[in-house]
């Protein structure tokens, strides 16, 4: 076998375990019944261009979030989104965290949106991935995926002036818990519906939550308004600084509108 021949074996070889990889990444982002609209999987030549950054605002979510360059790391085809102490003496505030938001769903429309992440465990932090109102309306929101400092399970769960207010956050039930290694890589789902939001885990269905007949107010209000995504780390007033950073890893974010009527599946 001459060496020109190996070469060429060499080459058909390459191609063809590159076409593979290609046609494994294409059926891991198959949804059935789904279209991918768009996706950011942060390849280290990406930017946030795409994303806005979550502004500092009064709420838990966002009392430190920063503009800071270093709370939002683009490596090794990930965006490291971090939570760190704030080392400023002309400041009354404690830590400085990242947050990334950007359009999620619109009004009467159905969607599914995934994300794939993990996040490193620090006392006191809450990594997590929501939906919120894109008019800030309070007290509304979709809580994707919450994870609790040492937690080995994540919270999902929807929130609105009928779960609070109303003091009716059982019927039907607002949030679960789903058991995960929260320190390795899993897939955090929903899919949005006018009469249902529908939870995953690693494309598990884990909860659904769903519009009910019921004369007390704000009992599902997020199929009538536009939804954000917001995805971050906040950290509580008593976060352990000698445990910081607290890191969360985003490997990618996918958005899915339906199928087209007709189109093969």
């Amino acid at each position: 076998m001459t060496r020109n021949t190996i070469l060429v074996m060499i080459l058909v070889l390459a191609a063809g375990s590159v076409a593979c990889t290609g046609q494994k990444n294409e059926e891991e982002k198959f949804r059935k019944g789904w279209t991918l609209a768009w996706e950011d999987d942060f390849d280290g030549k990406a930017n946030l261009t795409s994303w806005s950054k979550v502004s500092r605002g009064k709420q838990p979510m966002n009392r430190y979030m920063s503009d800071n360059e270093s709370l939002y790391v683009l490596e090794d085809g990930l965006l490291v989104l971090r939570g760190v102490g704030n080392a400023a003496e002309d400041t009354q505030i404690p830590f400085l965290t990242g947050g990334i938001t950007r359009q999620g769903v619109k009004q009467n429309s159905v969607s599914r949106i995934e994300v794939r992440a993990r996040m490193n465990p620090v006392a006191g932090a809450v990594p997590f991935i929501a939906l919120l109102p894109s008019d800030g309306t309070e007290n509304i929101a979709v809580n994707i995926m919450e994870r609790y400092g040492y937690d080995e399970f994540i919270y999902q769960s929807v929130t609105s002036e009928y779960t609070t207010t109303e003091g009716m956050p059982d019927n039907p039930p607002s949030s679960a818990l789903v058991g995960v290694n929260p320190n390795q890589y899993h897939i955090y789902g929903v899919e949005t519906y006018p009469d249902s939001v529908v939870f995953f885990v690693d494309n598990n269905r884990t909860k659904k939550y769903p519009r009910i007949l019921t004369d007390i107010p704000g009992q599902f209000p997020f199929n009538d308004m536009d939804l954000d995504l917001f995805i971050g780390v906040r950290l509580n007033k008593d976060a352990d600084a000698a445990e910081l950073p607290a890191d969360m890893f985003i490997d990618w974010v996918r958005y899915y509108e339906p199928q087209t009527a007709g189109k093969a599946e």
